[in-house]
């Protein structure tokens, strides 16, 4: 039994994010003279060294200059039949909005 839920957190552990890295979009002309990074997903330019965790998109990105790092869910899985592996809820932010292990064991003492 501790094995199983010690495989399954160095599981969740080692596999817990995917993360890229990207040069500057091209700003469209009406945000042309803010200083910082354009973010697709929020349509708007952010300081560098700024954080950013967009709702209804599960990623991190940060605002670097000259690369924008993003991080994102990495890949879950189990093979447990008293786990299984929770849907993407992309109402929360990034790593909140990531899917989950969840396991049901009997409480054995």
């Amino acid at each position: 039994m501790v094995s199983r839920i010690l495989v399954v957190a160095l599981v969740v552990c080692t596999a817990n994010a995917a993360t890229w890295m990207g040069y500057l979009p091209e700003k469209p002309k009406e945000l042309a003279h803010k200083e910082g990074c354009y973010i697709e997903e929020i349509n708007d330019v952010v300081p560098f060294g700024t954080e950013v965790k967009p709702i209804g998109r599960c990623v991190r990105i940060n605002c670097g200059n000259p690369m924008m790092h993003y991080a994102s869910c990495g890949v879950v899985g189990t093979t447990s039949d008293n786990c299984y592996v929770t849907k993407e809820d992309l109402s929360k932010p990034y790593p909140e909005c990531c899917p989950d292990i969840k396991c049901d064991f009997e409480n054995n003492v």
